[in-house]
């Protein structure tokens, strides 16, 4: 702001990783787990003086899609999926994010104990909290979840858990969630438990006025000279929003510069024996179909797994190499499916697959269609050949074909077989053939 005779500045100054804010890709991570995947992100941001503390177990994620949502939110999305919180300690040359799976690891505030003393007004002695609140709130109870995989498609994949400290609460409220996002026991649970704390997250929580500048969210303190003695314990802040205030030395402009300068925060905290974790983030929808390409291995035509999936490569993707690693591997509809018996069409590599994601999951895609395109032309000119329906193959690595042919053009219906190679016809009774005309063999 530009005034009469000095112009104000004002400055938003935010830790580094805030630039990740400023883009954002579509990119597929294969066969990484969510902290392999955070460092792999900070790395190409150059982000590079960090600490990650691991203690529990995350599971490889055979596929994970960063559908258009910045790069911020795609590392906080996931971070937060499996319990990670990122942390950010300041000194005087800078600051040093630190990321971590338990808040616990972060240890405690040094010194003495914070002071309580809620007496305002003239000098105070020594630094503060002035202002305690101690709220519960009534929230989710019961975190429940399901999810299905097709390997086992009976197993309902089933997690619960039931949250602590419910003694004021008339019922367990649950939350029931469909699809829980996993697809093993060994990362349901941990979702299921990371999830119901995050929606505990202020269940019971203090909230808090004051001035000691030793406070740092994730680092515990215990608190002292509070009346009611079972809250003089151990606390660890969540949350922390600073104020400031120094008046100007300009005489037109220096009222209230008496009062000199002021610090004070307002903070929310948490037990320390709390295993906090943040409020989960919805996950991008994947709305409509998309169109790829199968792909595979150099020198195939064919390559799919027992299942009959296959691997694709989408038009967004800049890393992939159109080869066997440009995704996992991917279901393909068929007209019929059965107990070994049904249509079989494997979707070979070179064409052009419609994909759509299950639950509009980009974690999940699955092809349900195929179209023709450019390199990819109809088997017959249209719309010259318009009343024509057919089946037609081709040979695997060769020129050849098989074809079952209806031509349904009035004066000259036609039903064309033909086999590149053998035919054979198996009856297990009787065979009847009328001929209305001519037979030729």
């Amino acid at each position: 702001e530009t005034g009469f005779r000095r112009t104000r500045y004002r400055a938003v100054v935010e830790p580094e990783l805030a630039r990740l804010k400023l883009c954002s890709d579509w990119r597929v991570f294969q066969t990484q787990s969510v902290p392999e995947i955070l460092q792999s992100v900070l790395k190409r941001h150059g982000i590079l003086g960090y600490e990650q503390i691991v203690t529990d177990t995350h599971l490889t994620r055979e596929y994970c899609v960063q559908a258009g949502d910045t790069d911020y939110d795609f590392l906080e999305r996931i971070a937060r999926e499996e319990g990670f919180y990122f942390q950010f300690l300041h000194s005087a040359d800078g600051h040093q994010l630190t990321h971590s799976d338990r808040l616990f690891v972060q240890g405690r505030i040094g010194g003495k104990p914070v002071i309580y003393n809620p007496n305002a007004g003239g000098d105070q002695d020594e630094p503060a909290l002035r202002r305690f609140r101690y709220v519960e709130n009534v929230r989710t109870a019961r975190q429940t979840q399901r999810d299905y995989v097709f390997t086992h498609p009976h197993y309902d994949q089933e997690h619960s858990r039931v949250g602590s400290d419910l003694a004021h609460e008339r019922r367990p409220y649950e939350h029931y969630a469909y699809p829980g996002r996993y697809k093993v026991d060994e990362a349901g649970k941990p979702f299921t438990e990371n999830r119901l704390r995050g929606h505990r997250r202020d269940a019971r929580i203090a909230r808090v006025e004051g001035d000691d500048p030793r406070l740092i969210p994730g680092i515990s303190f215990e608190l002292t000279g509070h009346p009611r003695e079972e809250w003089n314990s151990g606390w660890r802040p969540v949350r922390m929003r600073h104020h400031g205030v120094q008046h100007t030395s300009q005489a037109e402009e220096s009222a209230g510069s008496d009062q000199g300068t002021r610090y004070s925060y307002t903070a929310e905290l948490v037990t320390d024996r709390t295993e906090w974790r943040a409020e989960p983030l919805p996950k991008p929808r994947i709305d409509g179909t998309q169109p790829a390409l199968v792909v595979g291995p150099p020198g195939e035509e064919i390559y799919c797994d027992e299942w009959g999936r296959v691997k694709i490569q989408f038009p967004w993707d800049r890393q992939g190499s159109f080869d066997d690693h440009s995704s996992c591997w991917v279901r393909a509809v068929q007209n019929w499916a059965g107990a070994t018996w049904g249509h079989m069409a494997i979707p070979r590599i070179g064409q052009e697959v419609l994909v759509i994601f299950m639950n509009a999951d980009a974690d999940q895609p699955v092809i349900v269609g195929r179209t023709f395109m450019a390199t990819q032309l109809p088997p017959y000119e249209l719309p010259k050949h318009k009343t024509r329906m057919t089946i037609k193959s081709q040979t695997h690595k060769g020129k050849g074909f098989n074809e079952l042919r209806f031509e349904d053009e009035a004066g000259q219906e036609e039903v064309y077989v033909h086999a590149q190679r053998d035919q054979n016809i198996h009856v297990n009774h009787d065979e009847t053939t009328f001929v209305g005309n001519d037979r030729s063999e």
